[in-house]
């Protein structure tokens, strides 16, 4: 259930949410007692509501002091926004008129900054839907708008209209709050799976006019080509900053392309940096072989080279998605590839698609800046796993590996929800929910001299004297190679030793099949290469 707050084209949004399959409320105030009622997985609000601002606009526009308007307004709106807080909520975005709405050269009129300043004062902090950017990269007529100069109400007619996908304004606005949706319910990607030809760079990496099409980068052993600031406009920005967005929130990247692997990583590499003042843009906001955490280089079908990145980083299928330019490569991926999203759309919409695109949203998360690091660790580990069992054992042992075991705190809930979304192989039961009282859980942090991996695990108990069990222990896959879920369950155990444990078949918890006996056989779980923390009251 959606609930959109307020009254600015609200019903048209309605209408294209409710065709992607969504249930929707309109309301048109935020009441308590309504929203207690539909208990929604997302309000949508529309802080400024038409009726409510309209006069301040008016009063705005011809000159007219809008300050005691505002103040009356101000209550209702702080109280509105209060109302709505204890949802997860997502607040529209205020619209400023683009440049000339009120003739060639002129200046937005005085009053109505004040307006539109309070108004972004009014969601300052929050999560909010950017809409005028949403319509910026769709390519949506920023002036043509119905009625007044409130926001959601684009024409009807080609002007309101995605340049993308020629779908209306009202649809655009759907998709990506569903997009955020689907994050929230635990079905966005965790990888991205990226072509380097066409794609990221201008023409093909192996044409010897390479350097000189593409300036930003500079194959090793090679002079850089030209000025610095030349060679950041000449490179295809928008797509490498849309990437760095799905970095920050998580994703993992991987190059896959149809290249030799000793030529991608000797030519795919950012240009020196210097000390002109634009180097420092380029080296940000440009990506080369170093940002890729997985590359698949080579000439075989780019469905086999996604699974093997998959293997590698301990992901399924249904977790990658896939950008390339050429329709070719994209049906051969979607025909053999089960599971992987196949982005079949002209590469001049991957961008927006990275930044609102359904399923390229993940559910927010404390632990995002984190994950990158995390499997870069754990692709250490995997490699010395492929060396034999004496070598991993040394390897880890060197790892400096520290586990910290304590009682959930009513922060930790966000990251709680995302770890049993997102976890499958080390679950015992599958156990899907979360408990609303946080006592009986239990909670793991885990760092090595690699990364801090951050809150990697959980467990809970449930009932008591001879029903008291151990209800769930679920861990982070990334955490799989380090081998200390069975001393995490094992200390666990030591907290309630009277409590029934088992391990149930969850069709994909195959992983953790052995854990229990696992924990069972020393106290202390796996010795020799862990030091394990227990803190909190309640401790043995």
């Amino acid at each position: 259930m959606i609930a959109l707050v307020g009254r600015c084209g609200l019903e048209r949004l309605a209408a294209a949410l409710r065709a992607l399959g969504e249930t929707v409320a309109v309301l048109p105030d935020a009441s308590p007692a309504v929203l207690a009622a539909l208990e929604p997985e997302l309000v949508y609000h529309d802080v400024l509501d038409g009726v409510l601002m309209g006069p301040v606009f008016a009063a705005a526009l011809v000159g007219r002091d809008p300050g005691p308007l505002l103040d009356a307004a101000a209550p209702w709106i702080d109280a509105q926004l209060a109302a709505t807080a204890a949802w997860p909520r997502l607040l529209r975005g205020p619209r400023r008129p683009p440049f000339g709405a009120f003739g060639l050269g002129a200046p937005i009129p005085p009053a109505l900054v004040r307006v539109l300043d309070r108004a972004a004062a009014w969601t300052a902090g929050q999560r909010c839907l950017d809409l005028q950017g949403l319509w910026a990269r769709h390519g949506i007529v920023e002036d043509g708008v119905l009625h007044t100069l409130g926001h959601g109400e684009a024409e009807l007619g080609p002007r309101g209209c995605s340049r993308l996908s020629g779908e209306p304004a009202a649809v655009v606005e759907a998709r990506a709050l569903r997009a955020l949706l689907l994050g929230q319910r635990g079905r966005a990607v965790k990888a991205l799976a990226v072509d380097l030809d066409d794609t990221l760079i201008y023409g093909e990496l192996a044409d010897p006019g390479f350097a000189d099409r593409n300036p930003a980068w500079c194959p090793e052993g090679e002079a850089p080509r030209g000025e610095d600031e030349r060679a950041f406009w000449m490179a295809p920005r928008g797509l490498h900053e849309a990437l760095r967005v799905a970095q920050a929130r998580g994703l993992l990247l991987v190059l896959v392309t149809r290249n030799d692997e000793a030529l991608v990583r000797r030519a795919f590499r950012r240009r020196p940096r210097s000390a002109a003042p634009c180097s420092g843009w380029l080296q940000d906001l440009l990506l080369d072989c170093s940002d890729f955490l997985w590359i698949e280089a080579n000439f075989g079908p780019k469905s086999e080279s996604i699974r093997r990145a998959a293997a590698a980083l301990g992901l399924g299928l249904d977790a990658f998605a896939f950008f390339d330019n050429s329709p070719l490569e994209r049906a051969e991926v979607a025909a053999n590839a089960e599971g992987v999203r196949v982005m079949d759309v002209p590469v001049d919409a991957f961008r927006e698609l990275l930044i609102s695109g359904e399923g390229l949203v993940p559910r927010e998360s404390p632990s995002a800046g984190l994950r990158a690091a995390s499997t870069a660790a754990r692709l250490e580990v995997k490699a010395a796993a492929a060396a034999g069992e004496a070598a991993l054992l040394r390897f880890l042992a060197g790892l400096e590996l520290r586990m910290v075991m304590r009682p959930a705190l009513p922060g930790d809930r966000p990251r709680l929800e995302e770890l049993l979304l997102r976890s499958h192989q080390l679950r015992l039961t599958g156990e899907g929910s979360l408990p609303p009282d946080l006592s009986e859980v239990w909670v793991w942090s885990l760092r090595d001299r690699l990364a801090d991996h951050g809150l990697v695990g959980i467990g809970w108990f449930a009932g008591s004297g001879a029903d008291l069990r151990l209800v769930e222990l679920a861990m982070s896959c990334r955490v799989l190679p380090h081998r200390v879920a069975a001393s995490a369950l094992a200390a666990l155990r030591a907290l309630r030793p009277s409590a029934a444990v088992q391990w149930i078949d969850t069709g994909r918890n195959a992983a953790s099949a052995g854990l229990i006996a696992e924990a069972a056989e020393a106290a202390e779980g796996v010795a020799g290469h862990l030091r394990l923390v227990v803190e909190g009251e309640g401790a043995p």
